[in-house]
């Protein structure tokens, strides 16, 4: 089965060519307030969202949900260790769970939330 880039799903979604993805995905990951303040940021400090797009591209090229997971995974990762007062202290940048999220509903449910096969309720009192 031919897998299709994340890039390709989003741009057919948004109705937007492949060379708008990386502005497209930007606006629609911002945080709500972040939408007001981001152009101002971006106007006054031009790599204040680097990662972010380093984020949104590495998003771009998964094939699966499992590749988007570990992207959006490694993006709060990075976040939480390079502590910055707009980035992460006012979120003045993407959500890694609003992508996340795009990414399941374009990539398909992931398969570890299978309702034909639930997930072990663990151990139960013994018989």
């Amino acid at each position: 089965m031919a897998s299709v880039p994340f890039k390709s799903l989003f741009c057919e979604r948004f109705g937007c060519p492949p060379e708008e993805y990386d502005e497209r995905a930007f606006r629609a990951f911002l945080y709500w307030h972040a939408r007001i303040l981001a152009p101002v940021v971006r106007a006054l400090k031009p790599n204040h969202f680097a990662e972010d797009f380093h984020f949104i591209r590495y998003l771009g090229e998964a094939l699966d949900v499992r590749q988007a997971r570990v992207d959006a995974q490694d993006f709060k990762d990075w976040d939480r260790k390079n502590w910055q007062w707009l980035h992460t202290g006012l979120r003045i940048r993407v959500s890694h769970r609003k992508a996340r999220r795009l990414a399941f509903q374009l990539l398909g449910k992931p398969e570890w939330i299978n309702p034909a096969n639930p997930a072990p309720q663990g151990r139960s009192g013994g018989t």
